[in-house]
């Protein structure tokens, strides 16, 4: 089982985030998430191995322009 809309996922740094919408773009899959403490979004790209599911936060703004619109 993925992430789903209204998640709440914890960083390994301890930081909360509420997932608000998800989209695939160029076949992979990608969360807009809230920072539950600061209130600040970021987008997430799922990484999956095996059976465990990681996501890393996108940081590239060419990349992040590109899905930003596919998620508000």
């Amino acid at each position: 089982m993925g992430l789903e809309i209204n998640t709440i996922i914890t960083l390994e740094n301890n930081e909360k985030y509420q997932i608000i919408n998800e989209n695939l773009y160029n076949g992979k899959k990608y969360f807009l998430a809230n920072n539950i403490n600061s209130n600040t979004e970021t987008i997430f790209e799922e990484e999956l191995e095996g059976l465990d599911i990681y996501v890393r936060e996108v940081l590239d703004k060419e990349m992040y322009g590109s899905i930003i619109g596919l998620l508000k």
